[in-house]
């Protein structure tokens, strides 16, 4: 499944049309993340901190789209009372609309796998990583020519694995995004 995904984003990157108005990126950034289930009451909240690597066009005067390979490297835990989180990766999509010359606001549509560990409190000890999908908004506004400030909301469901109903993550992210150019 990440073959077809790492593929499909190498073809978007070598097609002709997009190579000529595009712009590779590279981002980092840390967030606040919290984990639910509907298998207990308790939840998981922690600081990941993430990195990028995206290819992004301007299509027309005020339409952006780019694709986005992205992972957490790790996440620290402030309160773990259910179902932890350490890391992932994956694929998004991103449509945008352009608010100015140096600002953006878009949508994340991804494929996301993530490494979960399950507490004792979640009925099952067994470390899992389970596929899943994510949508989410954001705005990302220009610092200088090649730098810009990105914010954003993702929200991620994923399918239930070893007595864990409905695993989902509500994340809050705050990055740097550095284009070549």
């Amino acid at each position: 499944m990440l073959k077809k995904v790492l593929l499909t984003f190498l073809l978007f990157i070598l097609s002709t049309d997009f190579c000529s108005a595009g712009a590779l990126y590279v981002g980092a950034n840390l967030g606040e993340v919290t984990n639910t289930t509907d298998t207990n009451n308790g939840n998981f909240r922690g600081m990941p901190v993430g990195v990028s690597l995206g290819y992004g066009v301007i299509l027309s005067q005020s339409f952006f789209l780019g694709g986005e390979l992205f992972s957490t490297l790790a996440t620290m835990g402030f309160q773990d009372n259910g179902l932890a989180s350490s890391y992932n990766f994956g694929f998004s999509l991103l449509p945008g609309i352009l608010l100015g010359d140096h600002s953006m606001f878009y949508g994340r549509v991804s494929i996301v796998g993530t490494r979960f560990s399950p507490s004792s409190s979640t009925g099952s000890g067994k470390n899992s990583t389970v596929v899943g999908g994510q949508v989410g908004v954001g705005l990302q506004a220009g610092l200088t020519r090649n730098l810009d400030l990105r914010s954003e909301y993702v929200y991620s469901a994923y399918t239930s694995f070893h007595q864990v109903a409905s695993p989902r993550q509500d994340q809050y992210n705050l990055g740097l995004v550095y284009r070549f150019e």
